[in-house]
């Protein structure tokens, strides 16, 4: 028999909002496994599994924001540690990552809020699919005027959708993690199953 106190803390615990440091520490983790991202699998940073991290748990605007730090970062990578060429061409993709990455995330929460009726596994998997799409198809066209369409063979571009899922499973454990393990200290943390 459920008694008040029960309905009162179920409610609570439905409609708890996240606080400004739980915000923080969640767009830190993400900004700190994107840097992880770009050194582990040689500048590839997982941007579509990103994406959607920070569009099921954040304002799109704060999401966009921080993708753009996590890009920035990204190339500074490259620049600095894998030597990337300083031409323009490199340049100039440099600056599609970021706008697939960007498009990426923004359609990844178009997803996310269109498909609210669906389960949030359908709105995730929704998300991620369609960030996926936008993501290698914005490459896709700028290979077309940049070069190197070739790279983007079909068993490249499934090891691609492959490393962002794990990616992204990887984030909805650990986002679990420090959500059941730190609601003591920093209270509720933006979570992914909740997006």
């Amino acid at each position: 028999m459920n008694t008040p106190t029960d309905h009162a803390n179920a409610h609570a615990e439905t409609t708890a909002v996240p606080s400004d440091w739980a915000n923080f520490l969640w767009l830190a983790i993400l900004c700190v496994a994107g840097v992880g991202g770009s050194l582990v699998i040689s500048c590839v940073a997982p941007f579509v599994a990103l994406a959607v991290a920070l569009a099921g748990t954040v304002r799109i605007s704060l999401a966009l924001r921080v993708m753009s730090v996590i890009w920035f970062t990204n190339q500074l990578i490259g620049f600095c540690f894998f030597h990337f060429p300083r031409t323009a061409n490199t340049f100039l993709w440099g600056f599609t990552i970021g706008g697939a990455a960007l498009l990426s995330t923004w359609v990844a929460s178009l997803a996310i809020n269109r498909a609210r009726p669906s389960s949030i596994i359908a709105r995730l998997t929704l998300a991620l699919g369609v960030g996926f799409v936008a993501y290698e198809g914005t490459l896709v066209v700028a290979a077309l005027v940049l070069g190197g369409v070739e790279t983007f063979a079909p068993a490249t571009v499934a090891q691609l959708a492959l490393v962002n899922a794990v990616w992204f499973a990887g984030l909805i454990a650990l986002n679990e993690v420090i959500s059941i393990l730190g609601k003591s200290l920093i209270g509720e943390m933006p979570r992914l199953v909740k997006a």
